[in-house]
């Protein structure tokens, strides 16, 4: 990730090269092997991303609003650690606290797996034998209470619906969608409905667009699957040649990344969702929440992070101004910030 490279959507060269200047770095231990420590796997991602830090002095780790305003101000790119699925707080609050000493950003209490305390979008709809808890149970509740009180901010994406309605009436603070699309537009379990996006324009929060193509256009499915049948000889080969399974993964995404392009949607149809999400609730709550590297296909015109300075261009030619356009590519992310850390 240092280095630059020619697969996949991002790296610290092409991030800097690119118009971004702030972009969450994940901590993602949902997949564990159930052997492990979530809590200790978790922290040996931190550690790896602040030897990242210390190697690298043109990013930096951004804890508070003054650190992203600083790194903007300098040209640093501002990389913010938020986590994706609550396993490594291991049902401990003790473990919360920990990681928001590290500098937590931003907290989402499930990826697709259900925990304890707090049942997952995919298994609300796919999978309710897995749910040991639908919605929020007390542990749940003082997970969101305490990151409200200290300066994190919640993020429903990936969330079931039963647990985002208990998140709605229990958050003292706004919360957000860091990477999520329009139902209405694409009827997919990880996108948003409309009472949805009017609960967190009420809370005060935003909505990250993803331009997932299985988020964006209703169609891309039937396309995917005769591509994943085309190339399977490939994927098989993948699997049998390359033991480490973090690398297996890795070269059977970029192998996606590049064969999914052709039957990928136009990055007019994500357009749409940010569009939809501004007619609905205004531009004041709409961000990109780009999932770069945790896609394995971008729309067309998307071919890396060097290319997201063209979600600006498309809605300038929408007809947007300069002002609305700098709020969805930032400012309401830095307004939301402003109002959690307060």
């Amino acid at each position: 990730i240092s280095i630059r490279t020619e697969n996949g959507h991002s790296d610290l060269v092409r991030l800097k090269e690119s118009c971004i200047d702030l972009e969450v770095f994940v901590v993602w231990v949902s997949e564990k092997n159930s052997k492990e420590s979530a809590y200790l796997k978790a922290n040996a991602l931190y550690d790896k991303l602040e030897n990242l830090e210390k190697e690298n002095n043109f990013i930096k780790i951004t804890k508070t609003l003054d650190d992203i305003k600083d790194t903007i101000k300098n040209n640093i790119l501002a990389t913010p650690i938020a986590i994706e699925g609550g396993e490594p707080l291991e049902d401990k609050i003790e473990n919360l606290y920990h990681f928001i000493e590290r500098g937590l950003f931003y907290l989402g209490p499930t990826w697709n797996h259900s925990l304890s305390w707090v049942s997952s979008g995919y298994d609300e709809i796919h999978n309710k034998k897995n749910i040991q808890s639908l919605g929020l149970n007390k542990f749940g509740i003082e997970v969101i209470k305490t990151s409200n009180d200290n300066g994190v901010i919640i993020d429903v994406s990936h969330i079931g619906e039963k647990s985002f309605g208990d998140i709605v009436e229990i958050s003292s603070k706004p919360f957000i969608a860091s990477h999520s699309s329009v139902y209405n537009l694409c009827p997919h379990f990880r996108n948003l409905k409309d009472d949805q996006i009017m609960a967190i324009k009420k809370s005060e929060g935003l909505i990250g667009l993803n331009p997932y193509p299985f988020f964006i256009d209703p169609e891309f499915k039937k396309k995917e699957t005769m591509i994943r049948k085309k190339i399977s000889n490939q994927i098989e080969q993948i699997t049998l040649s390359e033991k480490n399974k973090h690398v297996r993964w890795i070269k059977k995404q970029n192998l996606l990344q590049k064969e999914l392009q052709s039957i990928a949607p136009s990055i007019e149809k994500f357009i749409d969702h940010i569009e939809y999400i501004i007619k609905l609730a205004g531009i004041d709550f709409v961000a990109i929440g780009s999932d770069y590297d945790g896609l394995d296909c971008l729309p067309k015109e998307l071919t890396d992070c060097c290319d997201h300075i063209k979600i600006a261009e498309k809605l300038e030619h929408r007809g947007y101004s300069e002002k609305e356009i700098e709020k969805v590519m930032g400012i309401n992310l830095l307004r939301v910030v402003e109002d959690v850390t307060n």
